[in-house]
């Protein structure tokens, strides 16, 4: 078998039918590979050629033209059909004609051809790392086994539907308390380094003391407009330099944990977390993997890097020498109690996917009321603190004239 980065890409017009003429992309080893992999699809090549330099260390860059949503739609469009009964290869050509996007309409081709040749649809998917994750993969090699593909590629349409509604809703309510804190932060900038430093001559040679916000404001403003390209240079550099320790596994560990700790934004990073390990978690326990397997496969979805730490190491210190999950949580104080004891009862009962279907509504709920503190709460407490800082600055510059004009009188 030739590695992925060997395989050429030629691009092809074709006949499909007497009168449709298809064009696209497709993976072969050489050119005579490519014309009777077409053919086996049903194409009468027209032309084909190679595109220089084009080779197959390209689906890792040209899958970043594919969206999410549309790998969403791919799966539940090709369970959706399986459960109607077409036969897969038959599923993905129609897929394939009626996929949009060019890139992953290429895709489904080469993952078509490659079933075609005999490979399994888990095998062909896990040649695109970039696309479908081993969670994905995994997910549909069980399916394969236990002969409920189509459920599975439901089930898991379903739960990235479920995680990009979550994701769409985190980002809806933390994307405008960010801008507001951005606009403020760079207002209060541009007043203090470009503006007041016009208005401080009103007061050089003046025998009048200047009250104490007076003068500090001046003081900040003083500095700004004389260093404001050094200070620039210095955020710069402490910014690159600490995006470059928190890539570390150091860093980030440091990173999360504080995080976890912070009052409204602990909580709110610990829910989002859950929910995904726990619909995840829940999703491949039901599909028939191994738990120590599922505990990998959902604990690698986690994105606090100190919850994701100890639900691995929940998997590699308990599960993996015969323990029960409840056991290897309670050793991790990162893991909520309620996590633990759900789980407990759902090992006890034997329906341990329920339970955990139970936590992730659990966490739901308690997301949503931190989204509902974000936005109820964040969003004001920011405008009402760039109110104040700015309020602050027009008083200071306001009450050395108030005290002038007293003085004139």
């Amino acid at each position: 078998m030739l590695r992925v980065g060997d395989v050429p890409t030629f691009v092809y017009k074709a006949k499909q039918g007497p009168d449709k003429t298809v064009e696209g992309e497709v993976l072969a080893e050489n050119r005579a590979a490519a014309v009777a992999r077409l053919e086996r699809m049903g194409y009468s090549p027209l032309s084909i050629e190679e595109l220089a330099g084009h080779h197959q260390v390209a689906p890792s860059l040209r899958v970043r033209k594919i969206k999410t949503r549309d790998v969403t739609v791919l799966t539940r469009q090709l369970g959706g059909l399986l459960r109607a009964g077409v036969p897969i290869l038959r599923a993905l050509m129609t897929i394939q004609q009626q996929t949009e996007n060019a890139v992953l309409r290429g895709v489904v081709m080469e993952i078509s051809g490659a079933v075609r040749d005999g490979r399994t649809l888990s095998e062909s998917l896990g040649r695109y790392p970039g696309l479908f994750s081993d969670l994905f993969v995994n997910m549909v090699r069980s399916g394969e086994s236990a002969g409920m593909l189509d459920e599975i590629l439901m089930r898991l349409a379903e739960a990235r539907e479920s995680d990009d509604e979550l994701r769409s809703r985190v980002i809806a309510a933390i994307a405008y308390p960010a801008l507001v804190l951005s606009v403020g932060v760079l207002s209060v900038f541009i007043i203090l380094t470009f503006f007041l430093p016009r208005i401080m001559h009103l007061f050089e040679g003046s025998s009048l003391v200047l009250p104490w916000p007076t003068r500090v404001v001046l003081a900040v403003s003083s500095v700004l407009s004389n260093y404001w390209g050094i200070l620039v240079v210095l955020v710069g550099v402490t910014v690159l330099l600490l995006g470059r320790y928190f890539k570390t596994e150091t860093g980030r560990m440091a990173l999360d944990g504080a995080l976890l700790k912070m009052p409204v934004m602990g909580a709110f990073a610990r829910d989002t977390d859950i929910v995904r390990f726990a619909r995840t978690l829940a999703l491949l326990v039901k599909a028939g993997i191994s738990v120590d397997r599922a505990l990998t496969l959902s604990g690698n979805t986690l994105v606090n890097g100190r919850l994701r730490a100890a639900v691995l190491m929940a998997a590699n210190e308990t599960v993996h020498q015969g323990a029960t999950v409840a056991a290897g949580f309670k050793r991790q104080s990162e893991i909520p109690e309620f996590v633990t004891n759900m789980v407990a009862v759902g090992e006890e009962s034997g329906r341990l996917d329920e339970a955990l279907m139970e936590v992730a509504a659990f966490y739901q709920r308690e997301l949503d009321r931190d989204l509902r503190q974000v936005t109820t709460l964040l969003e004001p407490a920011l405008i009402l603190l760039v109110g104040v800082v700015v309020g602050f600055i027009i008083f200071a510059m306001l009450l050395p004239i108030f005290q002038i004009g007293q003085a004139v009188r």
